[in-house]
């Protein structure tokens, strides 16, 4: 079974050759600083497909040896992808583990939702 962390961003402006450069460079130092045994997938970013709008869109596989290192490198990706968030301002965002929604947090960034969340979202 594996899992995936999918992200998209969305807004009226394209990116400036700036963005693109700090992007680049989060996503190369989140990949080379990679602080686990097992990598699945690099951080994904899909090249741009057209799709009005959509400024960074990209996905990352997880490894799926155990619940504690799914989380750990699940957090791991979530941080560099904070760093991202923070850095394109003005754009909405959609990010999901597999089919849950994550939560930007304006302190914490990325994250799960915590059971209630999950419970009133859902409905499960």
């Amino acid at each position: 079974m594996s899992f995936s962390l999918y992200y998209q961003a969305k807004r009226d402006r394209p990116l400036t050759g700036e963005e693109e450069q700090a992007v680049a460079e989060i996503v190369r130092r989140s990949c080379d600083q990679y602080p686990f045994k097992r990598k699945v997938e690099d951080f994904g970013v899909y090249p741009p497909d057209g799709e009005e709008k959509v400024i960074f869109n990209g996905s990352t596989k997880l490894p799926g040896n155990g619940p504690k290192v799914l989380y750990d490198a699940a957090n791991y990706w979530l941080k560099g992808l904070t760093q991202i968030t923070r850095l394109l301002e003005g754009a909405s965002w959609e990010v999901r583990f597999d089919d849950v929604d994550l939560i930007l947090d304006p302190e914490e960034g990325w994250r799960f939702p915590t059971d209630e969340e999950y419970r009133r979202r859902y409905g499960r």
